[in-house]
C-alpha cells in the first residue's frame, strides 16, 4: 500500500463515543411510536451512520413527507442531546484523539470530518466538545440532504474533495457498518474500524478493514502504518 496523504474521520462512535446516547434516544423513539425496539446490535448495523430521513422512513413512518421527517429529526436529536448532557463524564473525545488531531494540524496533514449528523448536532459539538480547535467549518461535511447519506459513497467523496484529494489518497476512520460500506464504495485508500469495545462489531458479512481499533492511544503507529507520520 502506497503512502496516503489525508485522513477522513467519521465522528459519532468514532471520535466521540456516544453510541450509548444514540441507542437511548432511539429506544425512546420506538417507545413513543408504540413499536418494539430493535436490539442494540440491529440498531448499530441498520441505523447508525444513516440519515434521520432514512431511519424515519425505514423504521418509523414509511411514507413520511418532509414535515414528518423534520419533526422526527428534531425530536430524536433533542432526546440525544439531553442524554449527552445527562452524562457529562462522557462528553470528551476518544482517548488519544486530541493528541492525534493536534499532530495532524501541526504537521500539515490534511483532514476532514465526514459525519451523518445534521447541523443541529454540529452546533452542539462545537459548543460542548470544542471542535473548532481542529475543524474549521469548511472541514466539516455533515448531512444536509443535498446528497445521499451513508452507505452511499458521496459523503466521503465530498470530504476528500474538500482536501483537494481523492478518497484513494485518504485513510478513513469509521465505526458504523453503513459508514464503512460508504468509505469502501468511495474507494478509500485505507479503512480503520474504530468503535467502543463494549458494543458489537460493525463488521458484518465478511467486511474487511485494514485496522480494528477501540481508541486512538496508539495513533502514531496507526499514522506511520499508512505513511501519514511526517
Amino acid at each position: 500500500m502506497s503512502a496516503l496523504r489525508g485522513v477522513l474521520f467519521d465522528f459519532n462512535g468514532t471520535l466521540f463515543f456516544d453510541s450509548e446516547m444514540h441507542l437511548a434516544a432511539f429506544r425512546e423513539m420506538f417507545r413513543r411510536a408504540g413499536k418494539p425496539a430493535l436490539s442494540d446490535e440491529d440498531m448499530i448495523h441498520r441505523m447508525f451512520g444513516r440519515s434521520n430521513e432514512r431511519i424515519c422512513r425505514e423504521q418509523f413512518i414509511p411514507d413520511a413527507g418532509p414535515a414528518e421527517v423534520a419533526a422526527f429529526t428534531e425530536e430524536k436529536e433533542a432526546l440525544y442531546q439531553s442524554f449527552c448532557l445527562q452524562m457529562p463524564e462522557r462528553m470528551h473525545l476518544v482517548e488519544g484523539a486530541p493528541a492525534m488531531l493536534d499532530y495532524l494540524k501541526e504537521a500539515g496533514v490534511p483532514f476532514c470530518l465526514a459525519t451523518g449528523s445534521g447541523l443541529e448536532n454540529i452546533v452542539f459539538y462545537r459548543e460542548h466538545l470544542g471542535l473548532g480547535r481542529w475543524f474549521s467549518p469548511d472541514r466539516i461535511v455533515y448531512f444536509d440532504g443535498s446528497f445521499p447519506g451513508k452507505p452511499a459513497p458521496d459523503i466521503y467523496r465530498i470530504a476528500a474533495a474538500r482536501l483537494g484529494l481523492e478518497p484513494a489518497d485518504c485513510m478513513v476512520l469509521e465505526d458504523g457498518t453503513s459508514g464503512l460500506r460508504a468509505a469502501a464504495a468511495a474507494g478509500a485508500g485505507a479503512l480503520a474500524a474504530l468503535w467502543e469495545a463494549r458494543f458489537p462489531s460493525p463488521l458484518t458479512d465478511g467486511m474487511r478493514v485494514d485496522r480494528e481499533l477501540h481508541d486512538l492511544r496508539d495513533w502514531q503507529a496507526l499514522l506511520a502504518g499508512f505513511g501519514l507520520l511526517r
